[in-house]
């Protein structure tokens, strides 16, 4: 009886063995979840890379709007004013300021570096680290293009 139940489990081990596997083993499911995790890994550092110059080109695009609402202001005051909030002031009953009140600050949520010297203005953020003069800030005006 027991020589029968022999015969038997070989032939199941030998059925199994020839008919492959059904499933995946743990390893297999492992490695497959450790690939998707490099891939995923690798796709968040670029676009985290990504945002970030989008929020450089924005501050860019920002510091030329200012720029040029400055000059009008300029043009037609015939000097700079004092400060950007004078910028969002309705010049007319029916008008709202030339800004908004959300375009006083820069893509990273901190006021834009503002200054009036004579004749010239001085308009900067204080960039990604968010400290001023640092290297990578980005400024407008008295003789500089958007850096």
């Amino acid at each position: 009886m027991r020589e029968g139940n022999m015969k038997t489990r070989v032939k199941l081990v030998r059925d199994v063995l020839r008919k492959g596997q059904s499933g995946m083993t743990l390893i297999e499911i492992m490695v497959v979840i450790a690939i998707i995790g490099i891939v995923m890994s690798a796709v968040g550092y670029g676009v985290m890379n990504y945002l970030a110059q989008a929020k450089v080109d924005a501050a860019r695009v920002s510091l030329e709007k200012i720029g040029s609402v400055l000059e009008m202001y300029y043009a037609k005051h015939d000097e700079y004013p004092s400060s950007l909030d004078e910028l969002t002031k309705s010049a007319s009953k029916k008008g709202k300021g030339a800004l908004k009140k959300a375009d006083l600050k820069d893509p990273w949520k901190k006021k834009w570096i503002y200054s009036v010297d004579g004749d010239g203005f001085k308009l900067c953020s204080s960039g990604p680290d968010k400290k001023e003069s640092t290297e990578d800030d980005l400024c407008l005006g008295e003789d500089e293009d958007v850096e």
